[in-house]
């Protein structure tokens, strides 16, 4: 209850601090982080025709969580904690919360110290740890998943020794410098801080509702953050339109139940205005861990067959977050190409290479396959590029068998 008088506390004193604004609004819908017994869970709430539904990220519609909420919600568990018009309440500000300026300063530092050793000696250099030591701790506590990934994704490009990579992941940072010492926000400015940090305060990430979706799991993987292994991805495909969003699962957290592959029916999702591809949390869902051939043949057909069109949605997600996205795409080559180099090309000529630098056990299975001369019916996996060429890293591949098609 402690902590759900001390937001209330905190909402009546900004209300007090800015008087009425004289606005006519209504709020159709409420999605919040509740936490009951040690376990923490999203609550949406929402009007639809009329009606109240609500739903918890556990599945349940009267559990503990929505329970909670709607007594939040109701003020019932505010008790003599409320406020009384012109009463003061003194606020403390917590030891974990860090001005936005102390970060643009330790990521700038960054920048700086990389740039000064340059991307071949910036792996072991003490003045880059040293920065990324001060990043972290000038940041919320604990690391917003976003800064989290980008730190994983940073070491892992500076072991690499890419330097168009690493270019592209500091292009990134001195956006969201920017965006941070933004006296007067913006909305492209407030997205780039939400993708980076989360929600500025009194504010919350985009959030769109689907509803009646069928959904395949084609695969799952551990990605690194300001740890090894911190976020288990799932990645999951919507058989209607064959947008590939991502549910990320942090350590010791819990997510959407069952095995992979399989075929999620779900009845309510919220997706996040997110770096590709977009985050999804799946509210509301059942389970069928055999994905039937009808589903299989349904990917095949939303897949798509313009790798120009990939080509310019891979350039649009770089330049929306060059630090972040993670382009993940679903497409159907026409043909596929064994000279030296794997290559899938669509109707019209257009290339992908199919990059091999993953060295996954299920990556070589798969060229083992097309040395053998399978032809992919669908293919699954993350989108790179050399400057000019675009490539794909296969994640996921669909093969036929006769009247069949599988993973």
């Amino acid at each position: 209850m402690a902590m759900s008088i001390r937001l209330r506390e905190a909402v009546l004193r900004h209300l007090q601090s800015r008087g009425s604004t004289g606005l006519d609004g209504a709020v159709r819908r409420l999605s919040l982080e509740v936490e009951v017994e040690g376990r923490l869970e999203t609550v949406l709430l929402a009007l639809r025709d009329g009606e109240l539904q609500c739903v918890s990220s556990d599945g349940l519609e009267d559990g503990p969580h929505v329970a909670t909420a709607l007594r939040f919600i109701g003020g019932l568990d505010v008790g003599e904690a409320s406020l009384r018009p012109g009463q003061q309440v003194t606020a403390t500000t917590p030891e974990n919360v860090r001005p936005a300026h102390d970060l643009a300063d330790a990521l700038d530092d960054l920048l700086t110290a990389i740039t000064r050793v340059g991307v071949q000696g910036a792996q072991y250099a003490p003045s880059v740890e040293a920065t990324l030591e001060r990043v972290l701790e000038a940041a919320p506590s604990p690391t917003p998943a976003g800064l989290g990934r980008f730190v994983g994704r940073l070491n892992h490009e500076l072991r690499e020794r890419d330097p168009r990579k690493v270019a592209r992941m500091l292009a990134g940072v001195s956006g969201l410098v920017d965006a941070l010492r933004s006296e007067t926000p913006t909305p492209e400015s407030d997205f780039v801080v939400e993708t980076w940090l989360g929600a500025r305060a009194g504010a919350g990430p985009e959030i769109e509702l689907l509803y009646d979706r069928t959904m395949v799991e084609v695969g799952r993987e551990w990605m690194a953050g300001v740890d090894r292994a911190s976020v288990e991805r799932r990645y999951l495909i919507d058989v209607r339109t064959g947008e590939v969003y991502r549910e990320d699962r942090p350590r010791n957290a819990t997510a959407s139940l069952g095995p992979c592959p399989r075929e999620l029916h779900v009845g309510l999702a919220e997706v996040e205005s997110s770096p590709a591809p977009r985050r999804i949390r799946v509210l509301q869902y059942e389970v069928r861990p055999d994905v039937s051939s009808a589903t299989w043949e349904r990917l095949s057909q939303v897949a798509s067959r313009s790798f120009s069109e990939v080509t310019e949605w891979y350039r649009r997600s770089l330049r929306a977050a060059p630090a972040l996205a993670e382009p993940f795409y679903l497409l159907k080559p026409y043909r596929t190409e064994r000279n030296g180099v794997f290559k899938a090309f669509d109707a019209d000529g257009h290339q992908l290479v199919l990059d091999r630098t993953e060295r996954r056990g299920a990556v070589l299975a798969f060229y083992d396959l097309l040395s053998e001369g399978m032809n992919p019916v669908w293919l699954a996996g993350r989108l790179t590029d050399t400057g000019a060429t675009l490539c794909l890293a296969p994640f996921a591949v669909g093969t036929a068998e006769g009247r069949y098609i599988r993973l």
